[in-house]
């Protein structure tokens, strides 16, 4: 065999071998087992709410108790609400939550449905509160009222319609500060 020959297979078989050994070539390391621990979820809950029984209606002429009932007529302006009670299960630390309604809506829509607006206002021990809760709100009471009211600049095209109110619900939603 030639000399050349001999020393291209010994330049093969040394790359060879350096390159079986990429990954393997050292450099200094060292590491160090970091041990693990107990982790605990807190909890965000809210209660079946009391609500009693039917809606009020609050037409600026009487008192915001009177019963609403089916097939009573409103007019722009009116509000119609359910007071319900919920209890609050918060615990974590630092947990947030908001308060909001979702779902309602209407069966289907139309002008009146258009002008109805769906919201809900929040106490605590009749204090006003905002929509937020944190922690240190388990174990207290909200008391919701929830309206629809009837936009009082409504036009003509609102005469005569109806509407059905989906179920409403109040739902708590964890946010991070």
């Amino acid at each position: 065999m030639k000399r050349s020959t001999k020393g291209a297979l010994a330049a093969s078989a040394a790359g060879i071998l350096l390159l079986g050994g990429a990954g393997s070539l050292a450099f200094w390391n060292a590491d160090v087992s970091v041990p693990g621990g107990a982790i605990a979820a807190g909890e965000l809950k809210l209660s079946t709410p009391d609500c009693g029984a039917g809606w009020l209606l609050d037409d600026g002429e009487s008192a915001p108790n009177d019963p609403y009932e089916p097939g009573d007529k409103v007019v722009p302006g009116d509000v119609i609400t359910k007071v319900c009670t919920f209890d609050i299960t918060a615990t974590g630390d630092h947990l947030r939550a908001t308060l909001d309604v979702t779902g309602g809506g209407f069966a289907a829509t139309n002008a009146l449905t258009d002008d109805l607006d769906i919201v809900a206002t929040y106490q605590i021990d009749g204090v006003d509160i905002p929509a937020e809760i944190t922690e240190a709100n388990g174990g207290d009471t909200v008391t919701a009222t929830i309206a629809v009211t009837f936009d009082s600049g409504s036009l003509n095209a609102t005469q005569t319609l109806s509407a059905t109110l989906n179920a409403v619900t109040i739902a708590a939603q964890q946010v991070h500060s």
